[in-house]
């Protein structure tokens, strides 16, 4: 009997001990902190407007230093790009080239 109860009085205090240490590791939700501390957040603010509005002024900026790239300077020339393109429509014309169809009774 004194076993029994001695069992069940290590086991008592051994679970006891569980659920405190779980208990003390378990910590509450925080949220995480800014890794930036802001000295002047009015400061701050009306920086990131400036840049705000400066990169829609940029969008709006037209290139006009480059020039007309016609694809002569690099890859795939105006020329080239005309060839393709008078093959495609030659390609599909009805009476364009083709496979050429031989019929079984001619010989050559």
């Amino acid at each position: 009997m004194e076993n029994g109860v001695s069992f069940r009085i290590f086991f008592s205090i051994l679970a006891l001990m569980m659920c405190c240490v779980i208990i003390s590791e378990a910590q509450m939700p925080r949220y995480k902190r800014s890794i930036v501390e802001i000295d002047n957040p009015k400061e701050t603010l009306q920086v990131l407007g400036n840049l705000a509005q400066r990169i829609l002024e940029a969008e709006g900026i037209s290139n006009e230093k480059r020039g007309l790239d016609l694809g002569l300077s690099r890859g795939f020339s105006g020329s080239q790009a005309a060839k393709h393109l008078m093959g495609l429509s030659a390609a599909s014309f009805a009476n364009g080239p083709g496979r050429k169809r031989r019929f079984a009774d001619e010989t050559q």
